[in-house]
């Protein structure tokens, strides 16, 4: 049995200000607060898509910590023979648990468990006077330290692991068949569930109504449509959403929210693209808002998304900035190496801003965001583009372990500007550029058959995207990794180009320009070799896209030139550790040749749907040989704790919209959490006791 990970109780904490709230009149407070409900409601669905345990968990810490602060909880537990280590260890899990929503980190999605006993922990639960004991923790006890397959890793059960959106009687080979059949059938796979009753295939449906269709067959098995999976979640999304409406400022938000309203309601997926179209149109909103089932990264096969909702307001002077980059981005992508055939036929310039998150409501924030995520609507109507500004915080130079000296030292007083620039890149021309090849429901292609070559063989492209197709589907569990690394590659990428960071970093001098971009190429490689932890070496897989991205751009540049990162074992405080130097004087040179080769093949396999090429040259470079499992001991051996958020909180006191803010500790970030999630509490526990058991291992 594998030593189960715990929330070290010197994890950092980021906090997420927002100055520009107090720069919000009365109505834009409203729709924000409303905005903001609806997203916190709907994110009770993601416990119940991390594992079979989480909303257990979500409810037991919330019905403890709604009756009792922190503060309180802890003097009961002193005074009940706990000391202070142990106490603040339970608050370390608890704070993870509802920040991540679920006991799966959601970077990694490995299982973590409570640091103090087993005997301690039941006895903070059996003893608190908010929690009486019933069929939740009786549902859920046995799963809570038990780290043995299949219930330490996020995937499938003939994979050794377990999930919630596949009941633990599908085989992959059947799910890859229904998902065939629904896109066959023209339903899509997005805000689904796939469970197994007798010899039926229930496809459920997220959507307040309810009711069911039956669609066929596939493998001698009924397949029906069950709609109202999360119905009592979604129904208080439609509820908020409906009293944003009244302050929305334009009809694009209008029609937007009543699109949005309309798909919570149905289930149809269709109109959620509807209110992408209106929301892809709401140019330099002071408020920016996404709400929806969206990313794809947790689900196992890659095609089902988790639920997400945000709120920002827009910061002004970064927004400057990456709006100059949308100004230039026309000539930038001509800067990319695939042929001209192979970028998009009009560039839908995008809206760009840089924006300070007022609310996140999903299992972990990222630092950039580039939606919608249908290809077709990207491609013939556009997207935008999001910075998180205040959602990454400013990392300690002991956490920036494993470099040389030199490098930390350059990318700890850069880092700011270095990621910044990486990540505008990143979410602008890594995810915007390029060209999908389709074939429409009318049989018309996207480009030209006869004359397009494929620059990797020089033979006339033949393969493309059927109606329905997508990409997660053609490329399976490598998808959303292959993804993220044509987005960071073709960051590094086009930082070799002066012109282009000189926008985004205009009152640099050429020196430290130079500078800031080996800090972004650090920030990228430091990150591969701490991303070493979250392969399994026994399943022989990655468990985050991100980090598998990163990793593919090492392997990437150490096999174009060997010598561009030398990395060096030795010891450190009596355990091993290694140095790991970037040779700055390559990255313009082998570094760039690396990163042109990379990007290349990546945007060809994804232009024409190559999936059994792009999977067999993407898992090349995810191989992990010896030498590098060696690292990845040396990373765990002395890894630094992953950071938690800490979210302030929108409410309504004396009649007006205020930003609540929490002391930046895992008590804070308790008390924060649930704040946010304030209604619904018992509806969590009915839906988890009727619904839940069918995804129990």
């Amino acid at each position: 049995m594998n030593q189960a990970p715990v929330i070290q109780v010197n994890s950092p904490i980021t906090s997420f200000a927002s100055p520009g709230f107090k720069g919000l009149n009365e109505n834009e407070k409203l729709y924000a607060y409303h905005f903001a409900r609806a997203s916190w409601e709907g994110a009770k669905i993601c416990f119940f898509q991390r594992s079979y345990e989480s909303p257990g968990l979500f409810y037991i810490f919330h019905k403890i910590f709604s009756t009792e602060k922190p503060q309180a909880v802890k003097v009961r537990l002193l005074q009940n023979g706990w000391s202070e280590d142990e106490v603040q260890q339970l608050f370390a899990y608890v704070a993870a648990v509802l920040q991540n929503c679920g006991n799966f980190k959601n970077f990694g999605d490995s299982k973590f468990i409570p640091e103090v006993s087993q005997e301690k922990f039941e006895q903070f639960i059996t003893t608190s006077p908010g929690y009486q004991v019933d069929q939740v923790w009786d549902n859920i006890r046995k799963y809570i330290y038990n780290y043995e397959k299949p219930y330490g890793l996020i995937d499938l059960q003939d994979k050794n692991g377990s999930n919630s959106y596949y009941s633990t009687n599908l085989s992959g080979e059947l799910l890859e068949a229904v998902d065939k059949y629904l896109i066959a059938q023209g339903v899509s796979e997005l805000n689904t569930r796939v469970v197994k009753v007798g010899d039926e295939i229930h496809v459920l449906v997220a959507s307040v109504n309810e009711g069911e269709k039956d669609l066929g067959e596939v493998h001698h098995h009924k397949v029906k449509l069950v709609y109202g999976d999360f119905a009592p979640f979604l129904n208080s999304v439609v509820t908020h959403l409906t009293a944003a409406l009244q302050y929305a400022s334009n009809d694009n938000q209008k029609n937007m929210i009543q699109a949005y309203i309309e798909h919570f309601k149905s289930g149809d997926v269709e109109l959620h693209r509807q209110s992408q179209r209106h929301w892809i149109k709401d140019k330099g909103p002071v408020i920016e808002t996404n709400i929806g089932f969206i990313e794809t990264y947790l689900d196992p096969l890659k095609v089902r998304a988790e639920w997400e909702g945000f709120v920002a307001v827009v910061n002004k002077q970064e927004s400057a900035l990456l709006n100059g980059l949308v100004d230039k981005a026309e000539d930038i992508i001509k800067y990319l190496p695939w042929p001209k055939e192979f970028e998009v036929d009009v560039y839908k310039r995008p809206d760009f801003t840089s924006l300070e998150v007022l609310a996140f409501a999903t299992s972990g924030t990222p630092l950039g965001i580039n939606i919608p995520n249908y290809d077709d609507i990207r491609q013939t109507e556009g997207f935008k583009n999001v910075n998180l500004g205040n959602a990454l915080g400013k990392l300690s130079k002991e956490s920036i372990n494993f470099l040389d000296q030199v490098d930390q030292e350059i990318f700890y007083k850069h880092q700011t500007e270095a990621i910044f620039l990486v990540i505008a890149l990143h979410e602008l021309i890594g995810h915007g550029a390029g060209k999908v090849f389709m074939k429409d429901k009318d049989g018309n292609l996207n480009f030209n058959l006869e004359n397009t070559v494929n620059p990797l063989t020089n033979q006339k492209v033949n393969s493309f995207y059927n109606p329905g197709e997508q990409w997660h589907g053609k490329f399976g569990e490598f998808s959303g990794a292959m993804e993220e690394c044509k987005a960071d590659a073709t960051a590094l990428y086009l930082t070799t180009y002066d012109d282009v960071v000189k926008l985004l970093l205009p009152n640099r001098s050429e020196e430290e320009r130079r500078e800031i971009v080996f800090a972004g190429w650090i920030f990228i490689v430091h990150r591969a070799i701490q991303g070493l932890e979250f392969y399994n070496p026994e399943q022989k897989k990655w468990g985050q896209a991100h980090v598998l991205s990163r990793n593919a751009i090492l392997q990437s540049l150490i096999r174009e030139d060997p010598d561009i990162i030398k990395i060096t074992e030795t010891q450190l405080n009596g355990k091993p550790y290694m140095y790991v130097k970037f040779d700055q004087s390559k990255l313009y040179t082998t570094g760039k040749k690396a990163i042109s080769n990379l990007i290349l093949h990546l945007q060809v396999f994804k232009s024409i749907g190559a999936g059994n090429e792009g999977v067999h040259f993407f898992s090349n470079l995810a191989a992990v040989n010896d030498q590098f499992l060696n690292y990845r001991s040396i990373v765990i051996q002395n890894k630094f704790p992953r950071r938690l958020e800490l979210q302030p909180n929108i409410i309504i006191e004396d009649g007006q919209v205020k930003l609540k803010e929490y002391e930046s500790t895992f008590a804070g970030i308790i008390e924060s959490q649930v704040e946010h999630h304030s209604e619904n509490i018992e509806t969590t526990k009915e839906f988890f006791l009727k619904v839940q058991k069918l995804f129990q291992n």
